[in-house]
């Protein structure tokens, strides 16, 4: 039973400097998803009220023809909700209704993109430090055990190396969180956003009566 113990205790020496390497990950893909979303957010809302004043005059002017064209090319949420519209134009108005409605939410939810592993790395950094941090002075305690010397210049130097995992970890997940909660908040706002200028456009049209109130 002690040779199991100690050859469990042995392969903690490699697990504790994998648990940083494991921190070092989670923080450099946390930095690249906020710099992702910030540069693809800021894209879209601009692209979305540039195309949606631009598609709001062609309809006014009943373009119907450039219209389309402009729809099929636009990259804006709202345009591309308003193409699932147009292609069941002839239809029953529900249809059409019940078609712009599912994009919007495909949109909205392609705005949250990456968001789940900024909340997975914010949720998940704080135990594996802390894991790093048992493991740690699980090795520790160990060597005082194999070596008999329990002064504090040979505990302090491994303990404080093992609390310091638990310290990285946090340092990981707090602006992990703060990202996230952030980015939550711009997508929750730009997806009413996008929502409003889809079906103001939708109703805007001939022939599609999108159950919609007010005007732009």
């Amino acid at each position: 039973m002690e040779q199991m113990i100690e050859a469990a205790i042995g392969t903690t020496s490699f697990m504790v400097p994998l648990a940083f390497l494991t921190l070092v990950i989670f923080s450099i893909v946390s930095v690249g998803v906020m710099f992702e979303r910030a540069l693809t957010l800021k894209r879209i809302r601009r692209v979305e009220d540039a195309d949606f004043a631009a598609l709001r005059d062609m309809i006014l002017k009943n373009q119907d023809q450039a219209l389309r064209a402009s729809v099929a090319a636009s990259q804006a949420p709202s345009a591309m909700a308003l193409q699932a519209g147009l292609e069941l134009r002839d239809t029953h108005p529900d249809l059409v209704h019940e078609a712009i409605t599912q994009e919007i939410e495909v949109q909205c939810a392609e705005l949250g993109r990456n968001l789940p592993i900024l909340g997975t790395i914010a949720s998940t950094a704080p135990y594996v430090g802390l894991f790093g941090t048992v493991l740690g002075i699980l090795n520790a305690f160990s060597e005082i055990a194999r070596t008999g010397q329990t002064g504090a210049s040979q505990v302090a130097a491994p303990i404080s190396e093992a609390l310091f995992a638990t310290g990285v970890g946090l340092g990981v997940a707090i602006p992990a969180v703060m990202a996230y909660n952030y980015f939550s908040g711009r997508v929750n706002d730009l997806s009413l956003h996008v929502e409003n200028h889809a079906l103001k456009l939708a109703a805007r049209l001939p022939g599609m009566k999108a159950p919609v109130e007010g005007e732009a």
